[in-house]
């Protein structure tokens, strides 16, 4: 074999023993280090978020106040409600839930009490104006509506008939358009900041306007933003 062969072979079995060794070295301890460093990055991004999110979110249940109108239509026009709690031979009044003074038919409640009593419903509301309803009659206490006790028939409003239900707005919701129910009234949920409610007894297919105080809570809502 001449020299030149010999330096030649030299060379290749050189490139064979170590070149790729050490760019296998290289490479391969460098990568890995790079995508440990980004998922661990990541993961703590994550959880930071996760945190912030959960802690405002608390704040916010534990502190919200919120406003809904109720109203109480009867036969063709709503009538007037109190500003303030009559006393009266009920149980109790649910805590989370009040009438705002000077204002009638403003409520102001807070999710999170309601919510925790399983008492987020339109029962809460009731019960503060001592309003007592089933699926086919309502009887109010002596400050409202002389005390009167309204049942479904078709003498009811002067023989023009009687159906009892609720009408609902979700005011600043996505969905502000009418909502009526006619059975289990006193479950009706409250979800949202802003509703108004309307009790209605009234001739079947009566569509009323939302309860007069609609524009204070409007107000009250805003205002709080």
């Amino acid at each position: 074999m001449t020299s030149s062969a010999k330096k030649i072979a030299r060379l290749a079995e050189k490139s064979k023993t170590r070149g790729p060794r050490g760019i296998r070295l290289r490479g391969g301890s460098l990568f890995p280090t790079i995508i440990i460093v980004v998922l661990a990055l990541g993961a703590a991004l994550i959880a930071y978020a996760r945190q912030t999110t959960q802690d405002r979110t608390a704040a916010d249940i534990t502190n919200a106040t919120y406003y809904l109108s109720f109203g109480v239509y009867v036969c063709d026009e709503y009538i007037s409600l109190p500003d303030s709690v009559v006393p009266t031979d009920l149980a109790e009044v649910r805590e989370g839930a009040a009438l705002v003074s000077g204002q009638s038919g403003v409520v102001e409640w807070q999710p999170q009490v309601l919510s925790g009593q399983r008492r987020a419903r339109l029962s809460a509301v009731l019960d503060l104006y001592s309003i007592k309803v089933t699926n086919d009659a309502v009887t109010f206490p002596a400050s409202i509506n002389d005390g009167a006790t309204l049942t479904e028939s078709a003498d009811a409003c002067d023989g023009k008939g009687g159906s009892l239900f609720v009408d609902t707005w979700d005011v600043e919701g996505t969905d502000p358009t009418r909502k009526t129910s006619i059975a289990n009234l006193d479950s009706v949920r409250l979800n949202n900041n802003g509703l108004a409610i309307a009790l209605v007894f009234a001739p079947d297919g009566t569509e009323v306007d939302q309860p007069p105080a609609a524009s204070e809570v409007s107000l009250l809502v805003n205002s709080g933003e």
